[in-house]
């Protein structure tokens, strides 16, 4: 028994022990920002808070929250500040080389993407990085986006399920220069027929986006072309997570009256339409991104489904919406009230 004892020791215990390593170089060693992984929150186990109210100073920028409520963060001074939601205190200051101008969570997990200037080979450049919270860790992305000089980034959109980030880049002169970044880190310069973009929403199940020109012009950018989707009369809304596309239809006062929604793959004919009571400007349409639900509201609070008519109550003025909260302002307070 000793003999056999001994042989387990030094054959079988070596293998698990090499197998352990190889575990941990493969899935952290060598896990990086762009291996996504997705979470599914488990309403029984990890109950998210109905509720979270969270002070902040005032002058800030850019307020918004991740995605399950434990963080609320926003920019001041060039710098990410990032607050716990359970101790009401500062978890991170996420700075860079350079003043940080835009940032943006995954909605499927405590990180944050943002973007810095650089100057390389003599050249204005963008530089992107994330940095994750859960682990505590600051993830660069070795490639450099060259925009025009003196611009500045005006959106962006990412999906964690195909992995693209769309980046709208205005210069000075007010033009948009579109740039994709995929899984790999490969950077397209994408050629525009308009010249700003004003709205752009990500499909997130496929690598579709749509844009709204200052023109009025909705175009989409699909299998690597682009195309006029809409040429007037209507004004986009948004996606929601079954890859639907809403649009509003735009009476003499570019107020919407009417609501269409359904899939880019089939014909605008074929879309279902809502009719609304009041006319409204599109930045009052909000979809919810927990239940799809559309809402319209009148008062800059209250939110009302435009299926059901029934009516979130607001906490203060409407700040915008993530995965699963409804983000306000109060005074100096940030509420986040569950959808």
């Amino acid at each position: 028994m000793k003999a056999i004892r001994r042989i387990f020791t030094w054959i079988v215990f070596p293998l698990i022990l090499e197998m352990g390593v190889l575990f941990y170089i493969n899935n952290v060693y060598l896990s990086t920002t762009t291996t996504f992984h997705i979470t599914k929150v488990n309403s029984e186990t990890d109950a998210l808070k109905k509720t979270i109210k969270v002070n902040i100073p005032s002058g800030v920028d850019s307020v918004e929250a991740s995605y399950d409520g434990s963080y609320v963060s926003y920019l001041l001074n060039h710098q990410i500040i990032v607050i716990d939601t359970k101790t009401q205190g500062i978890k991170k200051v996420i700075s860079a080389s350079n003043n940080i101008e835009y940032y943006t969570w995954l909605n499927d997990r405590n990180r944050i993407i943002y973007f810095y200037k650089t100057y390389s080979r003599g050249s204005e450049a963008i530089q992107l990085e994330a940095y994750d919270l859960d682990i505590n860790n600051k993830i660069k992305i070795d490639k450099l986006i060259y925009a025009p000089r003196n611009s500045h980034i005006e959106d962006v959109t990412l999906s964690p399920l195909t992995n693209m980030i769309y980046i709208n880049v205005v210069d000075s002169n007010g033009y948009s220069y579109l740039y994709r970044v995929d899984i790999m880190g490969h950077i397209a310069n994408l050629k525009l027929p308009i010249k700003r973009i004003t709205k752009m929403y990500e499909l997130q199940r496929k690598d579709v986006l749509l844009y709204e020109s200052s023109n009025g012009i909705i175009r989409v950018i699909k299998n690597g072309g682009g195309y006029t989707f809409l040429s007037s009369g209507y004004s986009l809304i948004g996606t929601d997570s079954n890859d639907n596309v809403y649009v509003g239809k735009l009476d003499n006062d570019k107020k919407v009256v009417e609501i269409y929604y359904g899939s880019i793959d089939k014909s605008f004919k074929d879309w279902n339409h809502i009719k609304l009571n009041h006319a409204v400007n599109p930045n009052q349409v909000i979809i919810l991104p927990k239940d799809n639900a559309l809402t319209v509201t009148f008062d800059g609070r209250d939110l009302i489904d435009v299926n059901t008519g029934e009516t979130i109550t607001g906490t203060g003025d409407i700040l915008g919406v993530n995965t699963n909260y409804i983000m306000y302002t109060n005074n100096n307070d940030v509420v986040l009230k569950l959808q």
